[in-house]
């Protein structure tokens, strides 16, 4: 039978720890870099939540029949949904209005994301040269869900800061309708 040495501990030397937190540390050095997100995936993804947030303006417009806006502000590089809480017919984009709406507030584009066209030209509709095509940069909709002024459209334009071919762009017809679009290089805008 054998007899267990009592002086004989289990368990890690401190140079068994440290050789592999060194190799774990090598192998997440290597790996981590594709774990990240592309800037071309992050600016598909602000592009399609700046759509979404504006369908969620117009759907409160249609359900409190009340007065709605989307102001982008290119200088601060945010943009904000705000209600006609009080039926007044004016939009002041107060703090008390983007909490009315109760949709998303006041939100920041992602770091490295901006308004802007990059090196893509505008929509085949679009004969502008601007980042934001809305009149005074915002999109406001009726009781009805309908663009306002009658008639009027606009487009937004989104970048990624560091690669200028990467372009999205958000449409709004004067229905209402918002579309999403992305530019490729070689195929155009679809």
């Amino acid at each position: 039978m054998p007899v267990s040495n009592p002086r004989r501990r289990s368990g890690f030397t401190l140079i068994e720890l440290i050789a592999v937190v060194t190799i774990v540390g090598a192998v997440m050095s290597i790996f981590a870099p594709r774990f990240r997100i592309a800037r071309s995936t992050e600016l598909q993804l602000a592009g399609m939540q700046m759509a979404q947030d504006i369908d969620v303006t117009r759907t409160r417009a249609l359900s409190t029949r009340l007065l709605t806006r989307v102001a982008f502000n290119n200088a601060t590089r945010q943009y904000g949904g705000y209600l006609d809480h009080d039926g007044n017919g004016t939009v002041a984009q107060t703090a008390a209005e983007w909490q009315a709406l109760r949709g998303f507030g006041e939100r920041p584009l992602p770091k490295g994301i901006s308004f802007g066209r990059g090196a893509a030209p505008g929509l085949p509709d679009d004969a502008s040269s601007s980042a934001i095509t809305f009149t005074n940069s915002r999109v406001e909709f009726d009781s009805r869900g309908l663009v306002t002024p009658a008639n009027t459209s606009g487009v937004v334009y989104l970048t990624a800061d560091v690669e200028p071919k990467a372009v999205v762009a958000i449409s709004v017809a004067p229905s209402g309708n918002t579309r999403f679009w992305t530019w490729s290089p070689e195929k155009g805008w679809r």
